[in-house]
């Protein structure tokens, strides 16, 4: 039934179906799914785990996780995988051949993109980017393209600029994170503020980390493993997504460990409430092991997010 499913390219139906993650042939037909959805940072990030357990699927999932990182334009990963494989005294020949190829596209692939990105850095010049960042109603699109190529650059040329941006509360939120870890990438060592959602956080790039890198990340993420995956993986990845879209947007304010429990259990009940799954918040409470209080505080935080 899945399997027809699948040849009928109804993607997202049979990965509803799927949800034995035990199995290994599960798995790696949900990569199947994902990749056909074009859901790639997902097929990833399923394909990571899954190689560690597969036995007879181990090829295919392999030849999965790649598809994705190529996808994702994160070639050093995917042709680091490919040298391993490759390395490996014995490997079946289909997927010798199937891999050889596989790695001359990725380096291919490579090139495209660092020549484009190469020809991106005649965009703009620095007096242009700080126009942008200086334009109230500059358009999204273009702060983006900016910002991507401002990355190119030494940001200590217009810290003037940056500071007035991350200190601007019309400054997008999404923008401000991605200058402050371009900041942390060139290591630049200065007592900077930020605004948020209408709160001041101090901030030192060199001693801070990545938004996604932060100890939080995978403390929030075990509760919700523990609490969502094996009964609803689908619910569980799009937990783990709006995670990451909480941290990215929240940051440079960093949650502790004592805060885990309560971010878990409010993304929980908040992704549930949308996707009109009903949960209970006493049964929350019972698995996250916190008040309803604290629930409900953290649903109003989550909901100061929306835009």
């Amino acid at each position: 039934m899945i399997e027809e499913l699948i040849a009928q390219e109804n993607y997202y139906d049979a990965l509803t179906r799927l949800t034995d993650l035990s199995d290994e042939k599960t798995r790696y037909l949900r990569l199947v799914c994902l990749t056909g959805l074009k859901e790639y940072a997902l097929a990833k990030e399923e394909a990571r785990a899954a190689k560690d357990k597969a036995n007879s699927t181990y090829y295919d999932v392999i030849s999965i996780y790649i598809t994705a990182l190529s996808e994702l334009q994160e070639y050093e990963d995917a042709i680091e995988i490919l040298i391993e494989e490759l390395s490996m005294p014995y490997i079946p020949y289909q997927y010798e051949v199937l891999f050889q190829a596989a790695y001359d596209q990725v380096l291919l692939q490579k090139q495209e993109a660092r020549f484009e990105i190469e020809s991106k850095n005649q965009i703009f010049s620095v007096q242009e980017i700080e126009q942008i960042l200086k334009n109230k109603s500059t358009n999204e699109d273009l702060l983006y393209m900016a910002i991507e190529q401002l990355q190119q650059l030494n940001i200590r040329m217009i810290m003037p600029t940056i500071r007035s941006y991350l200190t601007d509360p019309n400054g997008h939120f999404f923008i401000k994170t991605m200058i402050m870890e371009i900041l942390i990438e060139q290591q630049i060592d200065e007592e900077l503020e930020v605004e948020k959602f209408k709160m001041v956080h101090s901030f030192n790039p060199s001693y801070m980390p990545l938004a996604l890198e932060q100890t939080a990340y995978e403390g929030v993420n075990e509760y919700l493993s523990r609490n969502i995956e094996d009964e609803n993986p689908s619910l569980y990845l799009q937990c783990v997504e709006f995670l990451e879209f909480v941290l990215l947007a929240t940051y440079p304010k960093l949650a502790y460990e004592d805060e885990y429990a309560k971010i878990a259990a409010s993304i929980h009940y908040y992704i549930a409430m949308l996707q009109g799954i009903d949960v209970e918040l006493d049964e929350l409470t019972l698995l996250y092991h916190i008040d309803v209080e604290e629930i409900e505080d953290g649903l109003l935080a989550l909901k100061t997010l929306e835009c």
